[in-house]
C-alpha cells in the first residue's frame, strides 16, 4: 500500500479521508449512519463532497440546521 505524503494532499482529499474514516469505523459500519461536521472544509470542498455523496446510490443525506450532515445507507446484498 502506498502512503501519500500528507503535505501533498489537497484539502478535498483530507475531507474525503475524514469522511471515509467515519463511514468505515466499527460504529459507522454497525449503525449504517454517521454525523459529519464541515469543520475546516472550504465551501467549495464541502459542496463537492455533498455532490459526490448525492450521486451515490443508496446513501441518504440529511442536512442539519448547524450546517453538518447525517449520512445513512443500507447494504444491498444483491450486489454481492
Amino acid at each position: 500500500m502506498v502512503h501519500s505524503n500528507p503535505s501533498q494532499l489537497t484539502s478535498y482529499d483530507r475531507l474525503t479521508m475524514r469522511v471515509s474514516r467515519l463511514v468505515n469505523n466499527a460504529q459507522g459500519v454497525l449503525d449504517k449512519h454517521v454525523h459529519v461536521e464541515r469543520r475546516e472544509a472550504t465551501r467549495e470542498d464541502w459542496e463537492l463532497l455533498l455532490e459526490a455523496i448525492g450521486e451515490t446510490e443508496g446513501v441518504i443525506i440529511a442536512h442539519r440546521d448547524d450546517g453538518s450532515i447525517d449520512l445513512f445507507w443500507k447494504v444491498s446484498y444483491d450486489d454481492f
